[in-house]
């Protein structure tokens, strides 16, 4: 048997230890009634254009992507998916190409409704918040083919 006490714990303490720049969350105006395919589906185009705004073609054909973690929630009422990301830049001027650029590709995305990226000025607390679902979520919620490290 898991124990999710330490799962939780472990998981949290390697996060803090990646040193994520930013931390986002992603909301789209159709939440409360999204498929978790379709959302997922969404995230990933999402990333994907990131990607290629930020990096140059070269090195997203190589699989050199943004370093980042992206987790798909359904919130406190279990009905409102939406979207936390840890992600950072290679350096400063990647950084901030990251949160300017977002914002752009964000509004692209169908339904999309806010997007909130923050420097990651708190790493004890971030890290541990996308953890807090983990007893409650019957199916994985770190999005594995976004996730890249």
């Amino acid at each position: 048997m898991i124990d999710k006490r330490k799962l939780k714990t472990a998981h949290a303490n390697w996060v803090l230890k990646q040193k994520f720049d930013l931390f986002g969350t992603a909301k789209f105006v159709d939440g409360e009634n999204l498929h978790i395919d379709i959302a997922v589906k969404r995230i990933r185009y999402f990333f994907n254009m990131l990607d290629r705004s930020v990096r140059n073609a070269e090195e997203v054909k190589n699989n050199r992507r943004l370093d980042r973690m992206v987790f798909l929630e359904r919130g406190r009422s279990r009905s409102n998916v939406h979207a936390h990301f840890y992600i950072k830049g290679k350096n400063a001027k990647e950084t901030k190409d990251i949160i300017v650029k977002a914002q752009k590709i964000w509004q692209k995305v169908d339904n999309a409704n806010d997007l909130v990226i923050k420097l990651n000025e708190d790493y004890v607390g971030t890290s541990r918040y996308c953890v807090k679902e983990l007893d409650n979520i019957d199916t994985d919620i770190l999005l594995l083919d976004c996730t890249h490290i």
